[in-house]
C-alpha cells in the first residue's frame, strides 16, 4: 500500500466510513487467520475473533491519531493478532497458576477440621522460616503491614516500585514452592 492510499484510508476511517474495514478483512483475513491457527493451534473462531479485534484496534489507533504511517497493513494486523493471542495466553496461564495457588491453601468442606487448619498453618509458617530474611521482610511489608510497592522499595533500598513488585512476586513464588515440597 502506498502512502497516498494509506492517507485515503486514514481520512475515510476518520470520516466514519467503515467500509474500508471490510476491505481489510477480505484482503488480509485469510492470511492472518491461517497463520494464527497454525502458530497457536487455535480454533477458527478464536482466530477470526482475534482478526476482528485487531482490525478494530487498527481503526481505534487511527481515530486516536496514534497511527500516522504504516508500510504494510497486513503485517500490522497480523502482528496485532499475534500480540493479542500471546497476551491472552499469558493471562490464561497466570489465571491457572493463581487457581492452583488458591487450591493449595483452601480446604474442602470435608477438611473443615481444626487439625487440617492447624497443619496448613504450621506448614505455611515453617516454610516461611525457610525463606531468606529479605524475602520474609518484603512479604511481611506487603501482606501484614499493607505497605505500597513504593513504600517497600524505599524501606528495602530497591530502585523503584516495579523492582519491589518483581522481588515480592519472586519471593511469594519461592514460598509456595517450599510449601508444596513440604506437603510431599
Amino acid at each position: 500500500m502506498s502512502q497516498e492510499e494509506f492517507y485515503v484510508l486514514l481520512e475515510q476511517l476518520k470520516n466514519g466510513n467503515n467500509e474500508y474495514l471490510k476491505i481489510i478483512f477480505e484482503e488480509h483475513g485469510a492470511y492472518c487467520i491461517s497463520n494464527i491457527q497454525r502458530k497457536f493451534r487455535c480454533p477458527l473462531e478464536d482466530a477470526e475473533d482475534l482478526l476482528v479485534d485487531a482490525i478494530l484496534n487498527f481503526r481505534d489507533k487511527i481515530l486516536q491519531n496514534k497511527l500516522t504511517h504504516i508500510t504494510s497493513i497486513r503485517n500490522y494486523i497480523y502482528t496485532t493478532c499475534v500480540n493479542m493471542k500471546r497476551e491472552k495466553n499469558y493471562y490464561t496461564h497466570r489465571k491457572k497458576e493463581k487457581e492452583h495457588e488458591v487450591k493449595l491453601f483452601l480446604y474442602s468442606e470435608n477438611d473443615n477440621t481444626n487439625e487440617y487448619k492447624e497443619e496448613l498453618l504450621k506448614r505455611s509458617l515453617d516454610s516461611f522460616k525457610q525463606l531468606g530474611e529479605p524475602c520474609q521482610q518484603i512479604l511481611r511489608y506487603f501482606y501484614i503491614y499493607n505497605n505500597s510497592m513504593e513504600e517497600i522499595a524505599a524501606k528495602m533500598n530497591l530502585l523503584n516500585a516495579n523492582s519491589a513488585k518483581v522481588t515480592k512476586a519472586r519471593c511469594y513464588k519461592k514460598w509456595l514452592e517450599i510449601i508444596k515440597k513440604s506437603k510431599k
